[in-house]
Order: C-alpha cells, then structure tokens, then sequence
C-alpha cells in the first residue's frame, strides 16, 4: 500500500485543491459538443457520455478561458442548457481553439497557483515569482515537491503539467509520482512509477512558484457546483450561462423550458426593461447596452444573470512606444492588465479542417500596471520587437473580460 504526501501549508492544499477540480471533475453533455483536431477534423464530445476531467481547448478568439473569464457555475449551466454556445457555436479556430470553453496545458497550473495572468508556455519561466529550480532531468525524485511545475519549451515539447502528489511505501522509499496536466481532450492525473517518470519527462525542468503559500481556496460556489453539478434542464437559462460576460454587438439568447406559457421579466438593475412571454419550450434573441441584467421566470422565481460589456480604447504609437487610453464604461470594472501580441496566423487558412484566426496570435508580453496607470486607465510602454497587437483585461463580478484584439 502506498501513501500520499499531505501537503504542508494552507497554500499547497489549495493548489492540490484546485487542480482536482479540473482533472476530477465529472460532467455529461445533453447534447454533441462539436470540436476540432488537426488529425481528424470535426469530432464530438457525444452526448449522454460522462467525461473525466475538463475541457482541453484554446478559446481565445471569445476569451472564455474556464475559471478566468467564466465561472465553474457558468459552465455548468450552460452545460445544461440545450441552446448554450457549448452545442450551437463551433470556433472553428486553429488546432487548440476546440470548445468554447475550456482550459489549455499551463492554465492547469496558472489555475491551481492562482497566476492570474495568462502566459504563452514558451514564456512560463517570464511569469512573476516563476523559478526553475532544476534543469531537464537533472533532479532526483527526492527532490521533488508537492506542487512542482514540469516545464519544457523547445526539442520538440512544449508543455506545462504538476506533481499533485509523491507516493511513498512503508519504508518512506518514493514508489509513484502524480501528474496533473491538460491533455486532449481533457485534463488527467496520473501516477507514474519513478523510472517511468523520469523517462516520460526527462525532457522537463523543474519550477517552483514563489507565492504558492498565498494561494487561495477557491470560490465556494465553484466548489459547490464541482460536487454536485446541475440536475435536469432549467427552467430558464442565457446561451453563455449564468453569470457570464457579453460583448454590446453579441447576441443574447434567452430559453424558456417550462411547460405553458413561461413569463420572463428583463430587468437592468432595479428597472425593468421589458417582460415577455416564450409558449413552452422557445427562446428568443435580444441585444443589450452595456450593463448588468437578470432574467426572471415569474411563476418560479428562477433567475440567470450577465453582464453586457465593451470599453473605450485608444491609443498612439510613436518611435516605438505606445500610450494606451482605456475606459471599462463600467464602474463595476477595473483594469488589470495589458499584453501583447504576435502578428497570428492568416484568416481563412484552412488545415484539415481548422481556420486559423489571427485573433489566436500568440502572446508576445504581458505588461503589468501600477495602481496609478489602473486608476487613471493612461499608460506608455515600449513596444516589443515582436508586438503587433495589444489587449487590455477587465474583472468585475463574472470575471475577466477583455476588448477585441487592436492592430498597432
């Protein structure tokens, strides 16, 4: 019989906490997920089939990153909604973007370590606090720990997993390490006897992150809807889930499952906006200004919530500097961050099958900000060689959002 390590701070237990919510998590679709691989073109996630573990998928042309654009508790709601963007809208992005949620290799581990960036993996070792303590291989088993991160860039991998857990014998002598990490089609834990370790990874480095005793449980909801998830159909649900961010020119489809005639109240804030009726099951289309809504469905009380966004953003550029101006619109929403981007891959390329999107180009430099520069929404940075784009990040109350992409 071998024995788990128990970790030995507040913060490895939140991490190891938080990396079972992506590998362990159980969910069945009601309906086909359709997603896209480089070697066979459309493929599904069928319905009615339970999966173990979360999405693998790049959703970056809609930013909806799980855990970081969108709650467990909006993927689960629009997992149960027949009419979500899950089952009706296809990325058709480049060979990462498969479902329009989900999680890509690093976002495991930013996750778990509560990095809330988003960092290209060729640039993990940039992330704030990131070290490599070892180099590829050259590290014994003993010398691993709880909450390690695997990384390897270049010879071929470019990867980013977690050690969630070293198991020992009676004797105290390491037997199996654990690994967590995004695969396609979806995340896994795993245990490897050490040689078999060290022969599946011997490409891999080992890096420790510098603030993981300050990491965070996660929300209580998210844990709640992890152990319980969503029985049967709502009676009334929003295609993004609940509790989800909208763009202004994005339409919201509203769903009514209720027998008869279903009542539905729109309210932004207090006021109320229009109240209508959905015969049966049916859904509408509606388009919003910017602002917080909810739906009720009068004869039950349930109600879904969102949020419909868009910023104000300008910019000049000269001598190879640029001085950003943004607005959330918003006072419920802050700025956090700025990145740059490569140039991306042409529009319409088509390979088996996947559309490469220049909205997936690669991350070139993540810019962080001063409360200052977050207060007054004005700030100048050097351009780097290889940024051609830029974005800015939001949070309010449904998470992070963002603008679409700006060409310099």
């Amino acid at each position: 019989m071998l024995i788990s390590t128990k970790p030995d701070s507040k913060g490895k237990e939140a991490a190891l906490f938080r990396a079972r919510q992506i590998t362990d998590c159980r969910w069945t679709p009601i309906r086909d997920i359709p997603y896209h691989t480089k070697k066979t073109g459309l493929t599904k996630f069928p319905a009615g089939q339970e999966n173990l573990g979360m999405i693998y998928s790049s959703p970056e042309p809609v930013d909806k990153f799980l855990f970081e654009n969108v709650s467990f508790e909006t993927f689960i709601s629009a997992l149960a909604n027949p009419d979500s963007v899950l089952y009706n809208k296809d990325l058709g992005g480049h060979n990462n973007c498969w479902s329009y949620f989900g999680f890509v290799c690093n976002g495991l581990a930013r996750y778990a370590l509560n990095i809330r960036r988003r960092f290209s993996t060729k640039r993990w070792l940039t992330v704030p606090g990131m070290r490599k303590v070892y180099d590829d291989g050259c590290y014994t088993a003993d010398q691993i720990q709880l909450c390690d991160v695997l990384y390897a860039h270049g010879k071929g991998v470019s990867h980013v997993a977690m050690v969630t857990d070293i198991l020992k014998d009676e004797t105290g002598e390491i037997r199996q390490i654990e690994v967590s990490e995004m695969v396609k089609p979806v995340g896994k834990r795993a245990q490897y006897d050490v040689d078999v370790f060290f022969e599946k990874f011997k490409l891999y480095a080992i890096c420790r992150y510098d603030y993981l005793d300050e990491t965070p449980m996660p929300d209580a909801r998210d844990a709640e809807f992890l152990a319980n998830g969503m029985q049967g159909l709502p009676v009334i649900a929003v295609d993004y889930g609940n509790k989800a961010n909208y763009r202004t020119y994005e339409t919201v489809v509203i769903s009514a499952f209720g027998e008869g005639e279903n009542e539905i109240e729109i309210r932004q804030g207090d006021e109320l906006i229009e109240t209508l009726t959905i015969s049966g099951r049916g859904k509408i289309n509606r388009h919003f200004n910017r602002g917080y809504y909810t739906v009720t469905h009068k004869a039950t009380g349930e109600t879904v919530e969102f949020a419909v966004t868009e910023p104000s953003i300008s910019y000049t550029a000269e001598n190879g500097y640029i001085t950003v101006k943004a607005d959330a619109c918003d006072p419920d929403s802050k700025i956090l961050y700025m990145d740059f981007r490569e140039a991306g891959a042409a529009t319409h390329l088509k390979t088996r099958n996947c559309y490469y999107d220049p909205r997936c180009a690669a991350l070139a430099k993540v810019e962080e900000l001063t409360n200052e520069e977050k207060q007054t929404g004005t700030w100048t940075r050097q351009i780097p060689e290889d940024g051609v784009h830029f974005k800015v990040y939001f949070e309010n109350k449904y998470g992070i959002w963002t603008h679409t992409m700006v060409k310099i």
